[in-house]
């Protein structure tokens, strides 16, 4: 009989390993159900797909994010690096970039995305706008929105953010938040909002979680109430929504530079090619 040779140590350090990378690619993803349709608003018609051509900037303007610390920004997550999400889990792990230069990662095809009712920060003539889509229970857009900020402070006056909602269908608090942060958007303080709604510590997303995330930040409460259950803020997310599934969005963030996708589960220093290669308007 052969004497197994395996260290005792191999089976719990190759499980600890496992659990370190899943903790550190992980995405949110998932095989959407679809949205609800709202007839009470059309979502907008999905504009021409346009070639592989410099991006117009009127349709996907991008902002040049700045340079960041690779080994404190968390990895960006995207289609084609996410996995099916766990039996009865929200997250998915998701492959990293490999041996693949960040040039193979970032798409060629050009989308045209509307992002005229989307929140906006950046000046609006930035040569390169970032569309983010985005879910208020994925942690992963809670980390990202991090890097944004960071990205700002490295790209200054050259990055155009804009925000679309993207909320999953297992995430059952998504789609209210999502609400939530447009009425805060209708008095000016979606910004302010959504750094509220991503931290942790201020507690849950129910309805009364959000109209206190609304007194703190000095909103009319009794308009906001009114906005959240807005039709036509319903019919806004359900237009993002369903704009994610014409692009086959399956996980978030899902990340837009000049038109371009960002693919896959991608370091920093991928997002950073894309912004410079649209900086060069190539």
């Amino acid at each position: 009989m052969r004497t197994s040779t395996r260290s005792p140590l191999a089976f719990p350090l190759r499980a600890a390993a496992t659990a370190l990378a899943l903790v550190l690619t992980a995405a949110c993803s998932n095989a959407p159900d679809g949205a609800a349709p709202i007839e009470e608003v059309a979502p907008p018609a999905a504009a021409p797909r346009a070639a592989a051509q410099k991006p117009a900037a009127a349709k996907v303007a991008a902002q040049k994010p700045a340079a960041a610390n690779a080994a404190e920004l968390p990895a960006i997550h995207g289609p084609g690096g996410a996995c099916d999400p766990e039996p009865g889990g929200d997250c998915g792990s998701c492959d990293g970039a490999g041996d693949h230069g960040p040039e193979h990662m970032i798409g060629e095809e050009v989308e045209q995305l509307d992002i005229r009712n989307a929140p906006t920060r950046g000046p609006a003539n930035a040569p390169v706008t970032l569309v983010v889509f985005s879910d208020f229970q994925c942690p992963f857009c809670s980390k990202f929105a991090g890097v944004l900020d960071q990205l700002e402070q490295e790209y200054p006056g050259k990055l155009r953010l804009a925000v679309k909602h993207r909320p999953l269908p297992f995430h059952k608090q998504a789609r209210v938040a999502a609400r939530a942060s447009l009425a805060a958007h209708a008095q000016g303080k979606f910004w302010e909002y959504q750094a509220a709604l991503f931290d942790k510590a201020q507690g849950a997303l129910d309805k009364a979680g959000l109209e206190e995330r609304a007194a703190d930040l000095g909103l009319d409460v009794a308009r906001f109430a009114r906005d959240m259950q807005s039709p036509a803020l319903e019919a806004q997310v359900a237009a993002d929504f369903e704009e994610g599934d014409r692009l086959a969005i399956e996980g978030t963030p899902t990340l837009f530079v000049n038109g371009r996708r960002v693919m896959g589960a991608q370091p920093i220093g991928v997002l950073r090619a894309a912004i410079d290669r649209a900086l060069a308007g190539k």
